[in-house]
C-alpha cells in the first residue's frame, strides 16, 4: 500500500512538472515585429529529412491555444511550413520542436511576435497640388498624389511598405499603385488637347482603400475619400500686332 501511495504521488508530481513545461512562455530565440492585426505571414523551418516538427502557438500567459478564441488562423502548408494570419494584437510566441525520427532526440526554436493593433488612418496630405494650368506636363505624365498614413498616431515602420493604394479616378474603374515610405504615387496621365478650353476643369481622385505590405486593409477616413484637383484653363495666345 506504501509503495502504491508512493507511486501515485510521484506520477501525480510528475504531471505536475509537465503541466508547468507546457504553460509557460518560451524563452524566445528571435523576435519578430512590424506584425499589424490582420495580417498573414509564412513562418518555415529547414526541411530536413528523418526530422518531424511539432508546432504550438503560446499566448503572452505561457498558454498554448489553438487559435478557437479568434487570436490567430492558421493554415497548415507543410509539415515544415505555416500560414497565420493574426487576428487580434498582443504578444505571441510560435515555438516548434524538431524531432529526429530515429534517435527521437529533440531541438526547440521560439520566436516572439509582437502584434499591433491595426488602427491605420489613411488622409491626403496637405502638400498634395490641387491646382494646375491645363499646359501643365504634370498632367500628362501623371499628376502626383501624397497621402498621409499613420499606425498609432505615427508614421508605419519601413516593414510594412510597399503598400497598395486603390483608388478611382472620376469616379472611373477601381485602379491600383504602390506607395513607399514617401507615400506618393502617380495617377494615369491626361491628355489636353485645347489648353485654352480644355475638356474638363476638375480631376476627383477616390481612395477606395490601402493595404499594408501584409495585407491589413483599412479604409480613408469616411467623409474624406476624395481629393478634387482643378485644372484652369490657360489664356488664349497673346498675338501682337505691328
Amino acid at each position: 500500500m506504501k509503495k502504491l501511495q508512493k507511486l501515485l504521488l510521484v506520477l501525480c508530481f510528475t504531471i505536475g512538472m509537465l503541466s508547468n513545461t507546457y504553460a509557460q512562455v518560451p524563452t524566445p530565440d528571435a523576435t519578430q515585429t512590424g506584425v499589424v492585426a490582420g495580417g498573414s505571414f509564412t513562418y518555415t523551418v529547414p526541411n530536413t529529412a528523418g526530422q518531424s516538427w511539432t508546432w504550438s502557438v503560446i499566448n503572452s500567459t505561457g498558454t498554448v491555444i489553438d487559435g478557437t478564441g479568434g487570436e490567430f488562423a492558421l493554415v497548415d502548408v507543410q509539415d515544415y511550413e505555416k500560414k497565420i494570419t493574426w487576428n487580434t494584437n498582443g504578444t505571441f510566441y510560435i515555438k516548434v520542436v524538431t524531432t529526429n525520427t530515429t534517435t527521437l532526440c529533440t531541438n526547440e526554436y521560439a520566436i516572439q511576435v509582437d502584434v499591433s493593433s491595426n488602427d491605420y488612418t489613411v488622409a491626403y496630405n496637405a502638400g498634395t497640388q490641387i491646382e494646375y494650368c491645363a499646359d501643365d506636363a504634370n498632367i500628362a505624365s501623371g499628376m502626383e498624389i501624397t497621402l498621409d498614413v499613420t499606425l498609432a498616431g505615427s508614421a508605419p515602420a519601413a516593414t510594412y511598405y510597399g503598400m497598395e493604394v486603390q483608388y478611382k479616378v472620376d469616379s472611373g474603374a477601381t485602379q491600383t499603385a504602390t506607395i513607399g515610405t514617401d507615400n506618393k504615387f502617380n495617377i494615369p496621365g491626361i491628355t489636353i488637347a485645347d489648353a485654352v478650353n480644355p475638356g474638363f476643369t476638375t480631376v476627383t481622385v477616390t481612395l477606395v482603400q490601402v493595404k499594408d505590405k501584409n495585407g491589413v486593409i483599412f479604409n480613408p477616413t469616411s467623409g474624406a475619400e476624395d481629393i478634387v484637383i482643378t485644372v484652369n484653363p490657360i489664356p488664349a495666345k497673346p498675338i501682337i500686332t505691328f
